[in-house]
């Protein structure tokens, strides 16, 4: 049995898992959300609590139910993916289950140039490092913070894989795009005319690269250029990096906010530009991946985990991160450039995706760790 631990996103895994039955694993999820989404697919599901905060008592309390839900259930594998989780679970499963944990990023330690994220950097590896001293193997999702767990000695190098990004389903994303007609239904709902269309989705927090995304929307229309901006995505309750709704409303003119989407999808077979000027410190953000494969041009920034799906000047655009008058310059480039210029970029896109990110190849890795792990701790999957 492979378990795979979060927290109220847990169901992000749910086409991993799938992939995993689907080669032969019995498969359940841990998670501090709600679980329904698991029970469609007859997929044993768990819930435990967890503070997504610091908080040492609250800590305690998750590893504590975790570990009891590992003595009850006894699942061969526990993998851990993000970032408290990761601490957490390896410790739960300490004597149990083989441990296995994916670093989806750095996080707010690394995105933020607060003092008290320079502070806490030093805790975050020594955290880091006891947790990489209790698990089998530990997965990045892109080749810098893998050099960086390695240069830091944070993780041992024999106990350390690669597998880029958590994967996507490139056939079924392209199966979820509506048919001609329903693109043109859907533009003439949102308003687009034949303006290209240029599209972020994120959650609304500072740090995914809102504020960038609106000031540089605003900049370029206000140069002459025709475009519609579409902003999409839930607003968010992270304090100070939460973007506010009147932030945005103020931005009325020059950007469409959509509110949350339920069909991702959809919205980009619709666009002709995907943009994501994010500084937060992901592993592989999937909305990039979900633009690539459904064959969109792309402008993001020069980070870990983005420049990974993007190429410069192939199949998108790296602009720095913070920097809103360099994603002004990119998106200005991009719409200038003819149609047949833009398409053939979205077809490296959707390339680059499907030869380096498609699901069936993470699950594929996954299984060679998980088999390997299991062999050495003498148990059969």
């Amino acid at each position: 049995m492979i378990w795979h631990v979060g927290g109220e996103d847990v169901h992000m895994r749910l086409p991993l898992l799938r992939s995993l039955r689907g080669l032969g694993y019995r498969v359940g999820a841990v998670g501090s959300g709600d679980g329904r989404a698991f029970a469609a697919d007859d997929i044993p599901y768990y819930n435990y609590p967890l503070n997504r905060w610091i908080s040492p008592f609250a800590d305690r309390r998750s590893t504590f139910q975790l570990r009891r839900l590992i003595e009850s259930e006894r699942p061969d594998v526990v993998h851990a993916f993000d970032t408290k989780p990761s601490f957490l679970a390896p410790a739960a499963a300490a004597g149990l289950a083989v441990a296995v944990r994916t670093i989806t990023g750095m996080g707010y330690v690394f995105s933020s140039q607060t003092p008290l994220a320079a502070a806490l950097r030093p805790v975050y590896r020594q955290r880091q490092r006891q947790a990489g001293h209790e698990s089998a193997v530990t997965i990045f999702q892109n080749q810098d913070d893998y050099d960086y767990f390695i240069r830091h000695r944070i993780v041992a190098e024999e106990s350390a894989a690669l597998v880029r990004s958590s994967g996507v389903d490139c056939a079924e994303l392209l199966s979820r795009c509506p048919d001609e007609s329903g693109r043109a239904a859907l533009r003439a709902r949102l308003a687009t005319g034949n303006e290209p269309v240029v599209t972020m989705v994120a959650r609304m927090v500072a740090t995914k690269g809102v504020r960038q995304f609106l000031g540089a929307a605003r900049r370029v229309r206000a140069s002459g250029i025709a475009a519609r901006f579409l902003l999409a995505g839930p607003l968010a309750s992270e304090g100070k990096q939460a973007v506010r709704r009147e932030e945005f409303e103020a931005y009325g003119d020059d950007v469409t906010y959509l509110g949350p989407c339920d069909d991702v999808p959809a919205l980009l077979s619709v666009s002709d530009l995907f943009v994501l000027p994010t500084y937060y410190r992901e592993g592989v953000p999937r909305v990039l991946l979900e633009a690539g494969a459904i064959g969109l041009p792309l402008i993001t920034t020069d980070m870990p985990g983005c420049r990974d799906v993007v190429r410069h000047k192939e199949n998108g655009l790296l602009v720095r991160p913070r920097d809103e008058a360099s994603l002004v310059t990119a998106i200005t480039q991009m719409l200038s450039l003819d149609e047949s210029t833009r398409r053939r970029m979205g077809n490296a896109s959707r390339r680059r995706v499907h030869e380096n990110f498609e699901l069936r190849q993470v699950a594929a890795a996954y299984a060679a760790i998980y088999d390997r792990s299991l062999s050495l701790h003498g148990v059969r999957k």
